[in-house]
């Protein structure tokens, strides 16, 4: 086991100004003026910079004097951003942004940021919201990634993802200990937001850390709630409706205590095995 076993979380609730990047990002900066702790992971909401932009893909390339190449602009304004924040904070930074993807389509991204400044690595959003029309815009990702944070594998997610559990468990394999989720979660369903959060964590005797935005972008209103839950699903830390930061300490030992103490994990079987589980079989083998 590693000599350091904690981590410290700078969750940063912000109050997404909608389509204007420059000004979330000094945002951004004023909320983190308190400073951050060297080696810590500071983790910002779902498209930090511009708010969720599903059905306004147009809109968002002629923000840019270079139609065609808004989004790709945006991307790597955010990455400079990402990189100078990991740099000169000393720590791991996880944002995210949007970029041109295949067929004309755009992609909802995790972006992390090593305290170098150097990038670890991009993650795809899987499941587009469909119900709020995001995959009519944006492509959807083929993989989960994971990283390495201190004496912590961090395996991030995007919003809609949280719904499908099948996902996190994917993130099993690939030795977590902490998920996120990145967020612009609505209030109309703040309810499923901490209830699906909770039950990650419990599901996978993980750390599950959801970052929301507050204030209005369009039409919607989002309420925060970001909060983090303990491998026992434990609230943690839990913010309200306004913009903050909420600065929790994790430790990598109660992720290995609990999973040695309850080993629930180790009852899992293969992938393969559940998907076997189809109505027909089930009813086949009720009537041997």
């Amino acid at each position: 086991m590693p000599t350091n076993t904690k981590l410290k979380i700078y969750l940063v609730q912000l109050d997404i100004a909608h389509r204007r990047p420059d000004e979330n990002r000094a945002r951004v900066l004023r909320l983190l003026e308190d400073g951050v702790q060297p080696g810590g992971l500071i983790v910002l909401p779902e498209m930090f910079s511009t708010g969720f932009v599903a059905g306004q893909s147009r809109a968002l390339r002629s923000d840019r004097e270079d139609q065609d190449e808004g989004a790709n602009v945006l991307y790597r304004e955010d990455c400079d951003f990402l990189s100078e924040l990991a740099r000169t904070r000393h720590c791991h930074v996880l944002g995210s942004s949007v970029g041109e993807g295949p067929d004309n389509l755009l992609r909802n991204l995790s972006l992390v940021f090593k305290p170098d400044g150097g990038k670890h690595v991009d993650y795809q959003k899987v499941h587009p919201f469909t119900y709020g029309g995001e995959h009519r815009h944006f492509s959807g990702g083929k993989k989960l990634t994971a990283f390495d944070c201190e004496a912590f594998t961090v395996v991030p997610t995007i919003c809609y993802d949280l719904r499908f559990p099948e996902i996190y468990r994917a993130g099993l394999s690939l030795g977590v200990q902490l998920y996120t989720v990145q967020a612009n979660w609505p209030e109309a369903r703040q309810s499923h937001w901490q209830a699906l959060l909770r039950a990650r964590a419990i599901e996978n005797q993980a750390y599950v850390a959801g970052v929301n935005c507050v204030g209005r972008q369009v039409h919607l209103a989002f309420s925060g709630g970001t909060c983090l839950f303990s491998p026992q699903g434990e609230m943690l830390a839990e913010a309200g409706s306004e913009e903050t930061v909420l600065t929790p300490e994790i430790d990598l030992r109660e992720v290995i205590a609990w999973r040695n103490h309850f080993p629930a994990i180790r009852d899992l079987k293969p992938p393969e095995f559940y998907g076997g589980l189809s109505g027909r079989q089930a009813q086949e083998g009720d009537a041997s």
